[in-house]
């Protein structure tokens, strides 16, 4: 089992818990959260930019003008790219980004970015995590473990809106729910808190 210590709000340590070792003691390696990361991202494009190609735009089908004897370089259509008001050449048009990541390939993309911070030591339990949704409280726990600056995830249980909503104005500083959270989150993170009601939820998302 892998052992995490556990601390109050407060920054002092009040005791250690053992962590699954099928979620805390694993090994990833960087090829399988580079994939996980770029599906998030991609997954999260909305893939609607889009632009009229020649065919696309509304205008004259007629010559510019004639062929040859006008001192002009040849011109076949208004609808040209070079053309003002013309189409666009080689421009965006919709389409679906989605690129699906197994769901095993998934959760060892978790369990290893969780295991990775654990043994840097940037991964704590805190204790009775709650706040009342005012934004000092959550700076003066951030104060206490000396994370000022970091960039630090906070795990929460489902529904716990108050903690979100105190964190959120906190610069470098995200709370999220611990079912939801992604890859790319954890992967940009220097520290993880987690509250104890989350490393249960961990369990049934990684398992």
């Amino acid at each position: 089992m892998a052992e995490a210590r556990i601390y109050n709000m407060m920054g002092e340590e009040v005791g250690t818990t053992d962590l699954p070792e099928e979620i805390f003691g694993m090994g990833v390696s960087t090829h399988v959260l580079w994939e996980v990361v770029r599906a998030e991202q991609l997954n999260a494009r909305a893939g609607t930019a889009s632009s009229k190609d020649r065919s696309d735009v509304s205008y004259t089908g007629a010559k510019p003008w004639k062929q040859k004897h006008t001192g002009h370089a040849r011109a076949g259509s208004f609808r040209s790219p070079v053309w003002v008001g013309g189409g666009v050449a080689h421009g965006p048009h919709p389409r679906i980004w989605n690129l699906k990541i197994n769901r095993k390939v998934r959760r060892r993309a978790v369990a290893g970015i969780l295991s990775e911070r654990l043994a840097e030591g940037n991964l704590r339990l805190i204790r009775d995590l709650k706040t009342t949704g005012r934004t000092r409280e959550i700076a003066e726990m951030l104060a206490h473990h000396g994370l000022e600056g970091r960039r630090t995830v906070i795990l929460l249980e489902e529904g716990d809106a108050e903690t979100l909503r105190a964190a959120r104005n906190i610069p470098r500083i995200e709370a999220v729910s611990a079912r939801s959270v992604s890859v790319r989150t954890l992967v940009g993170s220097e520290v993880v808190l987690l509250s104890e009601a989350a490393v249960d939820i961990l369990k049934e998302r990684v398992q």
